[in-house]
């Protein structure tokens, strides 16, 4: 139950946006939403207030350029919190970008699949990282962010 109320905590805390005084040159903002079905099978995003064993969640990460001027060199990750797991394909954006998954806590970062070669019966083999393993996912554009425009990355974990 703590790792639950943990991960209720986390989601409305990480709804956030980066602005001062004076409006930074770079907002963001990070928006979660439980993914829920109606009675027609069709999928609807419902802010995350409280999230329970097997929910999935979207994470919204929205980045807008405040100035007049191009901005380059952006790179956007993204949490994957204790007792959740990424959800395999749903990393998305409109966004030319390269996107590499962690599974060492954000220490590196990696194409996907990931690989590893392992001992297995004495001999090597290559074996392939489950996203279960991931613990942090990151996006790198190609292209900058115009003056005043925003950009759009979302992805989905699910609560253990």
């Amino acid at each position: 139950m703590k790792n639950l109320l943990l991960i209720i905590f986390t989601c409305v805390v990480m709804s956030f946006s980066v602005y001062a005084e004076k409006m930074e040159p770079l907002s963001s903002q990070m928006d979660a939403y439980v993914v829920t079905t109606d009675k027609d099978g069709k999928e609807e995003l419902k802010p995350a207030e409280e999230v329970l064993p097997k929910d999935k969640l979207e994470y919204k990460l929205t980045y807008t350029n405040n100035t007049d001027n191009l901005l380059n060199g952006l790179v956007i990750t993204g949490p994957i919190p204790e007792n959740t797991f990424f959800v395999s394909g749903t990393n998305n954006t409109k966004i030319n970008s390269d996107f590499v998954v962690s599974i060492d806590g954000g220490q590196t970062f990696e194409p996907e699949p990931v690989k590893r070669i392992v001992m297995k019966d004495g001999k090597k083999i290559e074996v392939i990282i489950p996203p279960e393993k991931y613990t942090a996912i990151r996006w790198m554009p190609s292209v900058p962010i115009n003056a005043k425009e925003k950009q759009i990355f979302t992805y989905r974990i699910e609560v253990k």
